[in-house]
């Protein structure tokens, strides 16, 4: 007995995300966009799930919108990376870092000299030398927020 529509079945194959960060980077949860679409929140390193053979768009972010009182408005304050085309046609993986690990360190490290600086007085070229740092290391990073993440795709057995 036919109901006017026809049964498809789809092959369902693993995409994995996994987060290649560094020992002394910290956790933090990412949330997972396929085709624009939330799938989930990487709360660890990864993050599995099955998906019908196709080509996905995959967005990985950090952070979200910030409302600024209440007129309703927001700012964005996220960083992400996109990959497009995700060719998903067996087990799949996803690889993602950040790009600004050496701008990174050099802001932890300008942090840390800047708390030091609390406590201990340091000569006032330095305040200067800091604060020009942390305005060009923040004007950079708002405008690479958007490719922040590397995406690399390789293929479950790791080609």
């Amino acid at each position: 007995m036919s109901y006017g529509y026809e049964y498809k079945q789809y092959t369902m194959n693993t995409l994995t995300l996994r987060h290649c960060r560094r020992f002394y980077e910290p956790r933090l949860p990412h949330l997972v966009f396929i085709d624009d679409l939330y799938a989930g929140t990487m709360q660890g390193d990864e993050m599995r799930m099955e998906v019908p053979t196709g080509r996905y768009r995959v967005r990985v972010q950090f952070g979200g919108r910030v409302p600024l009182g209440k007129s309703g408005r927001s700012l964005d304050l996220s960083v992400s990376g996109t990959s497009d085309g995700v060719e998903v046609d067996r087990d799949v993986t996803v690889l993602f870092h950040d790009r600004e690990r050496l701008w990174n360190v050099l802001f932890d490290v300008d942090l840390a000299v800047w708390v030091v600086s609390l406590f201990v007085p340091l000569p006032q070229v330095f305040k200067i030398v800091s604060d020009v740092f942390f305005v060009v290391w923040a004007v950079r990073l708002v405008l690479i927020r958007k490719r922040y993440y590397s995406l690399k795709v390789v293929s479950a057995d790791g080609e």
